[in-house]
């Protein structure tokens, strides 16, 4: 966790260049990151609360911290594959690739008296962005198709959003025809998720070694 508050263009700037580093994991290709706060005065999760919610009970086992290889190229015969969790001062961090970003059970699961932000693309640039509280999703966003700040109720949510210029279209997309601007809405997802949680995705903690979680059945429950 970086204690130093940066403004909305330094973040971005920070994430477009991790994004683009020519380095493994590459993380413009598929990534699934999420970042857990605690409500005021809630407990803060640990690494086993979190296996426990995944779960749903099903039974999951957390290893001793480990190269992010476990994740990234995990054993065959792991079904779902393995999670790397850590704690990012009162915040929980989880990165995964692909199947924790589609169902919405997860996130629900999750954000039990807690905030849940969530970034996720897979190789099909397939993508959302979503916030959820205390078992809702109040906002799922495409990073291709925006559309407009008042097309989201919610956004009041997670007003951080609004402070990364060009995040949201400025246009009405009548025709569905999403963004020809070249802006980089992974590295936008990234730079939210920071701005609302004080939480940096870094060269350093990619490197690091971190606890995971495996289980014993599937996390969509």
């Amino acid at each position: 966790m970086d204690g130093r508050r940066s403004s909305a263009a330094e973040v971005y700037r920070h994430y477009r260049r991790l994004v683009g580093e020519p380095v493994p994991p590459a993380l413009d290709v598929a990534l699934c990151w999420t970042v857990v706060v605690p409500n005021a005065g809630a407990v803060p999760l640990t690494v086993e609360d979190v296996g426990t919610r995944l779960s749903g009970g099903a039974g999951h086992e957390v290893h001793e911290a480990a190269g992010l290889d476990v994740v990234d190229l995990p054993d065959h015969r792991l079904n779902p594959p393995p999670v790397a969790v850590d704690r990012a001062g009162s915040a929980i961090v989880l990165y995964g690739l692909d199947h924790l970003g589609v169902p919405p059970a997860v996130t629900r699961s999750l954000s039990a008296n807690a905030r849940v932000y969530n970034a996720w693309w897979n190789v099909n640039c397939v993508n959302h962005l979503s916030l959820a509280v205390d078992g809702e999703v109040l906002l799922s966003i495409d990073g291709l198709f925006p559309g407009r700040p008042e097309d989201h109720p919610n956004l009041a949510w997670w007003p951080e959003l609004t402070a990364i210029n060009d995040f949201f279209l400025d246009y009405e997309d009548t025709a569905c025809t999403g963004r020809d601007d070249n802006w980089d809405w992974q590295a936008g997802f990234l730079a939210g998720i920071e701005l609302a949680t004080g939480v940096r995705l870094d060269r350093r903690w990619l490197n690091a070694e971190h606890p995971y979680l495996t289980f014993s059945g599937p996390v969509e429950h």
